[in-house]
């Protein structure tokens, strides 16, 4: 049986308000930068659709993803594009389905408060494939290979 290699990198903790932080790291998809948000809540991962075509990557063909719900419920459907050449800190992730969504307004809202635009999300899905520890105290996200 193969050891899990620890790879370990820096978060940022945006705090929102005073009781509440959203975790940042970052990426690199296509060789370009990503700031990329982690939620244990969600359960996929997701790239931003405008972002995904600026980088002029294909996605005519994509799968339809079944009706999700985000918070307070609301209905949505997304489509998922397997994705190739994309590292988070320095784990090269295999190539994966990812959502494609339109995440202008969240990036609006961290704007709004003096933060930068995020391009995707890590979800559920990567952190548990990944064998994901978040430590709050040192400010890191350890993935396990």
């Amino acid at each position: 049986m193969s050891t899990l290699k620890p790879h370990t990198m820096k978060i940022a903790l945006w705090e929102l308000d005073p009781e509440g932080f959203h975790i940042v790291t970052s990426g690199r998809l296509h060789g370009t930068p990503v700031r990329l948000l982690i939620d244990t809540g969600a359960n996929h991962s997701c790239f931003d659709r405008n972002f995904i075509e600026s980088l002029q990557i294909p996605i005519d063909e994509t799968d339809k993803d079944d009706v999700n719900i985000g918070i307070g419920g609301n209905e949505f459907q997304s489509d998922i594009l397997t994705i190739s050449h994309f590292k988070i800190g320095r784990i090269l992730v295999p190539p994966s389905p990812f959502r494609l969504l339109d995440l202008q307004p969240v990036c609006a809202a961290y704007e709004n408060v003096g933060f930068k635009t995020i391009h995707g999300i890590i979800g559920g899905d990567l952190l548990h494939r990944f064998h994901a520890v978040i430590d709050y105290g040192n400010k890191t996200l350890t993935l396990y290979k």
